[in-house]
């Protein structure tokens, strides 16, 4: 089944690089519920050029406690009022 992500904030480790962290908003059809996924990309001490990279998935509620201060808590917070957000009567459900 499919995994879909939205990308929550990206932070360089240095300008032009590869390495940095990144906080997704994901929904997993494998394990029903949303998640945020933060992955880290460092250079490997083990090899010259070489990267290492880890992953952690975090519930939604333990990263809103967890990510306090953090630039992914606001754009996970405003990912989620988009998602939920009610739509606008239209005229015709006024009248």
């Amino acid at each position: 089944m499919p995994v879909y992500k939205r990308e929550l904030a990206f932070r360089a480790d240095n300008p032009g690089g590869h390495t940095g962290e990144w906080w997704h908003l994901i929904l997993d059809t494998d394990a029903p519920g949303l998640w945020v996924e933060h992955t880290r990309v460092r250079p490997s001490p083990l090899s010259e050029g070489g990267e290492h990279q880890d992953e952690q998935r975090f519930g939604i509620n333990d990263f809103l406690a967890l990510a306090e201060g953090q630039a992914a808590q606001p754009m996970l917070l405003r990912a989620l009022k988009e998602m939920f957000k009610e739509a606008e009567p239209s005229n015709e459900e006024l009248n």
